[in-house]
Formats: C-alpha cells, structure tokens, sequence
C-alpha cells in the first residue's frame, strides 16, 4: 500500500464520520510565540481547545505538516526518527471524548489498514481506568493494555496550552524481536519488538508557564500518526520509515549517483538516511517561507542543510544535497503545492548555502585539525569556529567525537546565549522589511505623534487583533535589551492599546488589540507612547550605562558588557570577568553607581561616524556590527556609550539604583540585576518589611537578627545529629518492621519505614549487614522504595532487574543499576504481595542460571 493511499484513506474514514477536512497549516505557526515550529496536529487548533474561538465545526480531520528540530542529531541512527514527517489527526472541539476516539483509532487500523489485531497493544495512562474499560470493549484485551506515567502518557503541544492524558497504540513485531523478558510490552527499554504507531491525546487542562493546570471548558480529542511511521508498518518494512515510497526514490537517488548501493555499509546508510530526512525537511521549511539565518528558524534551516552536506561528502564527492529538492517536490508536491511552485527557488538557496559551506568547512577544518591534533577543544575555540567562520558547532563536536575529544556543550550554549543578547546598538544595519512599508522613528523627540496607517494585517487566530505599520510612530519597538514600548493608537470612532512593538526589517509592526477591519491603509491616527512606562524603562538603561562604567573604574578595563535586559521594573546586565565579585567590590560599584546618580549628570547625545565616535573614548559592545553613523550617548565626562536606546535627561532621574550579587551564566561571563527609581524603592519598602516580621517572629531587632539566626543554625545542626543518631539506632533493628525469606540460599528482607524517610539506603546496607553481607534487602517508605543487593550477587541478580519485578505488582516507576536501584510512586497496599512475587522471580531466575 502506498503512502498516498494510506493518506486518502485517513481522511476519507474520518471525512465519512463527519469530520471537516482541511488542508495542512504552514510550518511556521500563526499568532503562536510558544512555538518555533508546527510540532504537532493540533498546532493549528489551540484557540479551539483553549476556549479563546469558537470553532466552525465540532470535528476536523488533517494531514499536518510537522517539523520537531529536537530530533536533528539522531535522524539516521535509526529507521524511525524525523524531522519533517506528516501527521494524521482527527480532532474532537468539546464533541466526543473517548468513547469515541478509542473505536475509531482501532477501527481504522483493522478494517481500512487490515492490520492484524493480535498485534495491537494500547499503552494508557496510570489513573486512566476509562480508557482501559473502553480498549477492552472494542477488541484489545486486557493483558495487552499497559499502564504508565507522564513519561509515556501525558501530552502537550508545548510548555503551556492544552494537554492531557493520552492513549497510545503500540504495534507488536513478534514474539521473535523479544528481549525474553516476561514484563516485555510497549515502551520496553531492552528490545524493539513494538513499534508506537498512534497517539490519542484526552485534552482535558491549560496548563500556564508556573505548570498549573486549569480545566478547559470542554474536552477534545487530538490525535496523531505519522504518515511515514503507519505506512512502513502497513508494509512490513520492519527496518522502518526509510524503506517506505516516501524516502527510497530520495535514498537510491544518491546511493546511484556515488556509486555505494544502499544496505551494504552501515555507515553509508546512516548518511544516505540524513540526507533524505534533511531534504525533505529543508526543501518544506523553505516553501513555507523560512530563510537560511543564524537564529532562529533560520539557524534551524541551516543547521538542517550545513549537517545534510556533511554526509553528503561522507557519501561521495559527487553528491550534493540540493540535487534531492527536485525529487522532494515529485514527491510531495501533489499535496504540499507550495514545495513544487518554488522547486527552483528552494534548490537554488540549497546550492547557495551549499557553496557558502564550503568556504567555511575549508576555513574551519584549517583551524579545527590542530585542535583535534593537540587532544583538547574549549568552548572559547568552539564558539569562535562558530561565531567567526561559520562553522556549526554540531559539526565541530561530532568530529571531535570521531578523535575522542570532548566538547562541553553547555558551555559552548552559554556563549551563544551571550551572544544572542548583545545589545545591538547601531541605529543602522537594518535586514530588508519582511512586511510593511519603511517607519521613521520620531520616540527620541517625543511621546505623540500624528500618523498614517500604511498596512494592517490579521493576526492568525486571534480576530480582535492587528498588525499595523505607519509611516512614522513614536513607540520604540524592542530591540538592543530595550523592551518595546506600549500605549494607544485613537483615530476618529476609535481607540486601541498597542500592546507590544517589534522592527521588521526598515517597517516597525505595533501589535495592536483591535479588529483588522477597523484600520485601513490611508487612515489618520493618533499615536501616544504610554509616557510612565517610557519613563521607567529609560531609567533602567541609563542606569545599565552607568553601572557599566562603575563596573569599569572598580574591577578594570577588562569588565566589558556581554548583553543586558531592560524592562520598567528591571535590567539585567551581562559582563566579562575571569571570576566572581568580593562584596567589597560590589560595594564599591553600588556606591559609585548611586553616587553619579546623585551627582545628576546631564545626557548629551550626538551621532557621529564610527572611527570618530571610538576616537573620542565611546564605548562599543566586543564583536558588534554598526553602521558608518553612529549614536553615541553620554553622561556628563564620565559614561559615553554608543547606543540606539532612550534615556533620561539627567542622570538624577533615576532616583535610586539597587545591584544583586553577580553570578555566572556561562564561561567568563557574569550577572548583575537591578532595580532603578520607583522600582528600588519598592524593593526597600518590601526587604524593610521582611526584616520587621522576621524580627517580630524571632522576637528580636532588625540589627541582632544575623546573630539570632546563626545560633538557630548552630541549633538545627545539633538536632540534625541527634535525629541522625536516632536513624542509626532504628537501621540496626530498632523496633522497624522486618520480613524476611530464604530463596534458593538468598536471604531476601523487607523492611517498611516511616514515609516521608529519606534515607532508604542506609536501612538497606543495616539490614544486608545483619544478613553477613549475602542477600537483598528492600525498604519501603510509603510510596517510595529502595533495593540494595549484596556484591556477590549482583551479577546474578541485578538491582535493575528486581526493581522491574518489584514493580510488576506495586506499580510506580524506577530503574537501577549495579548494586542499587530505586523506584517511587507505588502502591503500599501491595508491598507485601510484591514481597511474595519478587521470591518466585528470584527463584526463577536462578534456577534459570544454574
């Protein structure tokens, strides 16, 4: 069965029971800012799941396409990881539930797939006894339904919006790809006997940024299987997606052209996968509108390129990843237009990309080999191959890997975080607008201005809001740490807030709470800045620029500005320092920095060519890109910057200015947070009031609380020693309850503690003690257990294994591994027939390795 086939008769089955078919939304989500991609199905829906629109229709059916950049560095180290893949859903608004959704899903793969239902297994979540009674019901018996956690059963589109439990069918291969072991289903971790080939997500809450769950209104049902996955089951291709109609004109295309036939070299395989995947994956971003960049979408494109050309000069010399966007669009074109109209636009940025890496990968291959050749690699020497040549830091590490030599990532992601945030402080070095026409800023000189309407468009998904772009506006829009500025537009008949402003290559884009067709082109309005709010965020960025300056003239030359955030209740400042600040030299920057504040400094701005403004001691960011003309912003003699930001007239604006200690954010690289004017008083009046009541409860005065809280330390540590002498008494049999059994001249224990005991392991080791060092002890404490087995037999009876047995009847989660495992979330109330059942494994499995 092909995979066209397998598509139309998706939606077919679902159009049949009344479920609107609609095509696929872009890759790039509409009015979406959680996402950076369409991750899943439901993607499009969320205003319908949430509540905030009222869906047209009470059931949808799609084919979506989908990109997951997560799985980027493991495509082809296996038949069934993607990046781009499309996702077959259907979709309930508050219609039917799971009494539905659970028949359909088996329906389909049984009667329209022919998939033989013997080798359906359904995984459900732990508390989800609905489903399991539904899944009875319609054919999967019950010792083919399995019960798991969040970590297999709970799903969300991203870190907030809707989410629920879900229901996954699972397809079994056969008993002949079995690990053997008897707890062997779905999810196993030893074998890759089943395969997931469907998601049923229940979504029942909104979850919020803090993880709070909210109850939606009305339920739904959002389903997902992959195209690519359902067809290679379909098919029998157990090696997996790679064998299917879908990737193998893609994979023979370059197999042919470098002369190494498919499925003889592993290596040449795995490359041959890469390379299908990214093309398809680059060619459908590029259609929908992303562009090579270094951030963002863009960088996720190149990245996906940069890495496809590296196997593909793994493969052979002659093989070039753009010669695969021709076949993509054969491929996909019928049902995705958009990759097919564009085919010679999206292979000619292919190529371009491909000529651009190779001056890189030459240049940085120079300079990577004798790195490599010395057997270390800092994350100074990676970000550099990075952030000067070109070279993807991916590409960097996986070469590394090749000569043993370890890359720390973390640190390497920590830089370019810096990087990400540097201020950008040139008033020139605009992209090209990507929509609307060019805006004249006029916010340095005033807070109104008269305006006209020069575009709106829609905001997708949300109707009572607009884009809108003017000719020229007084509202900064965020950019160089500086967040945007918020206010009104009135016109006449109207008034709405703009509520976030953001540059779009030379336009400015106000987000704007009305409906689009309220504006028009030509419209006259009336723009006025929200002046308090201006005001605040103003005096945090002057304040940025002082402390910059006092950092300067306490710690050095050499404490220079890496980024900053500037909010109106707020700033944070990033530097470059080898080491932490003493607190006398925080002191002393605090003391300096409110002391220029105080001295009330007159700002004086002035725009000048770059080598003039550098000449006349003007500050500029490390590694920054500006324009021929420059704005420099001073204060007084002392701070003189170059920035493109607003600022207060003097610097006795700003009232009061209150510094955090500063930590480390990465490699060299420190954090100082402030609070400047209204702010920093809120924030004394609130420590003023903290210090009353911690010394009204501790019954004594602001000045002695430092002594009275040291000696309630001193205290605390006294009892601590003293609780833990207790525990000690209690481990070595004082009183805890403890069974014991003989198996096969293993002493098997298990003693139950007090819940809310931390400490399992030493009651193990005690117990194991008594039992002279030969047997396997088990506590328990509440819903929360640990497993210590005797060195001289933890070969035979692994802690990881026992701790699996253990679980079969307790339920829970956990793992093990050598000696010791650990596990929490059980059932107490079946502690002792798990006891039982671990004696008869152990038995078992050591009359089995006699």
């Amino acid at each position: 069965m092909t995979s066209a086939e397998v598509r139309q008769r998706f939606l077919n089955f679902f159009k049949e029971r009344d479920h609107k078919v609609l095509p696929s939304s872009p890759l790039i989500p509409f009015g979406d800012p959680t996402l950076l991609f369409t991750s899943a199905g439901m993607v499009p829906f969320k205003p319908y799941f949430l509540g905030q629109t009222k869906p047209p229709f009470p059931r949808a059916t799609t084919c979506q396409k989908v990109f997951r950049a997560v799985d980027i560095d493991i495509v082809g180290q296996d038949g069934h990881h993607l990046t781009f893949f499309e996702m077959l859903g259907n979709f309930s608004f508050g219609d039917y539930f799971k009494e539905k959704a659970i028949p359909y899903a088996y329906e389909f793969l049984t009667r329209e797939l022919h998939l033989d239902n013997g080798r359906l297994w359904a995984g459900i979540h732990n508390d989800d006894d609905e489903s399991f009674e539904i899944w009875k019901k319609t054919g999967i018996p019950e010792e083919r339904i399995r019960r798991f956690g969040d970590e297999y059963n709970f799903w969300a589109a991203g870190p907030t919006g809707p989410c629920g439990p879900d229901s996954e069918l699972h397809y079994d291969w056969g008993e002949e790809y079995s690990c053997g072991r008897p707890d062997c289903g779905p999810n196993c971790e030893y074998c890759d006997r089943f395969l997931e080939i469907w998601n049923l997500v229940f979504i029942t809450w909104n979850r919020d940024e803090s993880g709070v769950r909210t109850p939606l209104p009305k339920k739904g049902i959002d389903t997902g299987m992959g195209l690519e996955r359902i067809t290679a089951v379909v098919n029998r291709y157990r090696k997996g997606v790679f064998e299917t109609d879908l990737f193998q004109p893609l994979i023979q295309h370059w197999a042919e052209e470098a002369g190494k036939p498919y499925g003889i070299n592993p290596d040449t395989d795995a490359s041959l996968r890469v390379l299908a995947d990214h093309a398809r994956g680059s060619a459908m971003l590029l259609a929908d509108g992303v562009a090579p960049a270094n951030d963002g979408r863009g960088y996720v494109l190149r990245r996906l390129i940069r890495r496809g050309m590296v196997h593909a000069r793994r493969v052979g010399p002659t093989v070039h990843l753009s010669s695969g966007v021709p076949i993509v669009a054969r491929l996909l074109g019928e049902v995705y237009p958009e990759v097919k109209t564009q085919v010679d636009r999206i292979a000619e940025v292919v190529r371009s990309e491909e000529e651009r890496f190779g001056v890189a990968l030459r240049q940085g291959m120079e300079r990577l080999q004798p790195f490599l050749e010395r057997g270390t690699l800092n994350p100074q020497e990676v970000f550099y191959l990075h952030d000067t040549l070109g070279f993807p830091i991916e590409l960097t590490a996986e070469l590394a890997k090749e000569k043993g030599v370890n890359v720390d990532l973390e640190a390497v992601a920590a830089l370019m975080q810096v990087q990400r945030d540097r201020s950008r402080v040139s008033t020139g070095g605009f992209t090209a607008p990507l929509a609307g026409s060019s805006s004249r800023f006029v916010g340095y000189d005033r807070l109104e201005s008269d305006a006209t309407v020069t575009d709106v468009f829609p905001v997708a998904a949300q109707p009572d809001q607009a884009d809108v772009f003017l000719d020229e506006t007084p509202f900064y829009a965020e950019r160089g740490g500086q967040t945007a500025d918020t206010g009104s537009l009135s016109w006449k008949g109207g008034t709405a807030r703009v509520t976030d402003v953001q540059p779009q290559g030379e336009a400015i884009r106000h987000r704007v709470e009305v409906a689009p067709d309220r504006l028009k082109p030509g419209d006259r309005v009336r723009a006025v800045v929200d002046a308090a709010r201006r005001q605040a965020v103003a005096r945090h960025h002057s304040a940025t620029h002082l402390l910059h300056r006092a950092l300067r003239d306490v710690l050095g030359e050499e404490a220079v500005q890496a980024g900053s955030s500037v909010q109106p209740d707020y700033a944070t400042f990033d530097f470059r320092f080898p080491r932490a600040l003493t607190a006398d030299e925080v002191d002393r920057v605090s003391r300096l920095l409110n002391e220029k504040i105080r001295a009330n400094l007159v700002r004086r701005v002035e725009e000048l060519p770059l080598d003039q403004a550098i000449k006349t001691g003007a500050v500029a960011l490390f590694d920054e890109k500006y324009g021929d003309l420059v704005r420099v912003v001073s204060f007084g003699d002392w701070a003189r910057e170059l920035c493109g930001g607003t600022h207060v007239e003097r610097s006795g604006e700003i009232g009061l200015a209150l510094i955090s200690n500063d930590r480390s954010i990465g490699a060299g690289v420190r954090r100082i947070e402030m609070r400047a004017g209204e702010a920093a008083e809120l924030q004394v009046r609130d420590d003023e009031r903290v210090l009353r009541e911690l010394g009204d409860a501790l019954r004594t005065g602001p000045a002695e609380l430092p002594a009275r809280v040291a000696g309630l330390q001193a205290e605390v540590k006294r009892l601590e020693k003293e609780a833990a002498s207790l525990r000690q008494k209690l481990a070595t049999g004082g009183g805890a309850q403890l069974e014991e059994a003989d198996v096969a001249g293993v002493r098997l224990m298990l003693q139950r503690v007090d819940d809310g005991e931390k400490d399992l392991l030493l009651f193990a080791d005690q117990a194991l003690n008594r039992a002279n060092g030969n047997g396997v002890a088990i506590v328990v404490a509440g819903r929360n257990f640990a497993v210590k087995v005797a060195s001289p037999l933890s070969e035979r009876l692994p802690a990881s294994d026992l701790v699996q047995a253990f679980r079969q009847v307790v339920g829970g989660k956990g793992g093990g591994r050598g000696q010791v495992g650990q596990g929490g979330g059980i059932d107490p109330a079946r502690v002792g027939e798990a006891f039982t059942s671990l004696q008869d494994y152990v038995r078992q499995h050591l009359k089995e390795h006699e």
